[in-house]
């Protein structure tokens, strides 16, 4: 499982991967794992939407995440099997105020 992370000021987050070791997604699609971050780094604290052009931001290679949980409370998501997230890997975004799993896919 590959978990990406958006959200820069969370704990979890090592170059755009998460290493928390469990993950849950709520109804409405927020991540109640995440936890503010209020020591940052000076890359944690880049704004890369104003930065894109100027400095590539550093990504974690790819983590194989073979024994993370990952908890899905959002019942219309495709990939919610039980409670259980049966994705290949997760996608974080970044929200006004929340993380929320934009990996998520309505069931018809």
């Amino acid at each position: 499982m590959d978990l990406k992370c958006k959200k820069l000021d969370c704990i979890y987050n090592d170059e755009y991967s998460c290493t928390a070791k469990g993950i849950t997604v709520k109804h409405n699609l927020n991540c109640a794992t995440f936890e503010k971050n209020n020591n940052l780094t000076p890359e944690q604290k880049q704004n890369v939407s104003k930065t894109m052009f100027e400095i590539a931001p550093e990504y974690h290679p790819f983590r194989h995440n073979k024994d993370v949980k990952i908890r899905c409370e959002a019942s219309q998501c495709l990939f919610n099997h039980y409670g259980d997230c049966c994705s290949n890997g997760i996608t974080v975004q970044r929200g006004n105020y929340k993380a929320y799993c934009s990996t998520a896919m309505k069931e018809k």
